[in-house]
């Protein structure tokens, strides 16, 4: 049995007949799960960088020069504009500060995917789908798709 920790308090756990993810308290998905055998392929992708809070950030600057502009008195100006560029200048730094993901998602042959954050680090991601993909080498094969034989009846 395998696990591998994603980003909100959420894990993936490996056990011998299934993948299972259950999801943190950030994460769109609270269970899901796969069995191997339906498992048809495995995509581990970089998640970019909020730019969403830098283009905010550079619009608050702007919107600080425009607040300190329209206000006609100069102390209340300076404070309203000094406060937008404050919260510009944080959200400008969590675009900087915020590292890069790595998103692992399991793709079945149902249409179902099941994927999280897992951090900054690939080489775990790696390794559990590695994990994954050695124990669905290691199923034994089915060779009816029912497990009945259908006998004519007489």
């Amino acid at each position: 049995m395998s696990k591998l920790e994603s980003n909100d308090d959420g894990n993936f756990t490996l056990t011998h007949a299934r993948v299972i993810f259950r999801g943190g308290s950030d994460s769109n998905s609270v269970y899901a799960s796969a069995y191997l055998k339906d498992i048809s392929s495995v995509e581990i992708s970089r998640r970019p960088r909020a730019r969403r809070s830098a283009a905010w950030g550079t619009v608050g600057l702007f919107a600080a020069i425009g607040v300190w502009q329209v206000i006609p008195s100069s102390n209340v100006g300076v404070f309203a504009a000094i406060a937008v560029a404050v919260v510009s200048m944080i959200l400008m730094g969590d675009y900087w500060i915020r590292p890069t993901g790595v998103h692992v998602e399991f793709h079945t042959t149902g249409g179902s995917n099941i994927g999280g954050e897992i951090g900054g680090k690939s080489e775990l991601g790696i390794q559990f789908t590695r994990d994954v993909e050695d124990a669905k080498r290691r199923l034994v094969p089915i060779r009816t798709k029912s497990p009945y034989r259908n006998y004519p009846s007489s």
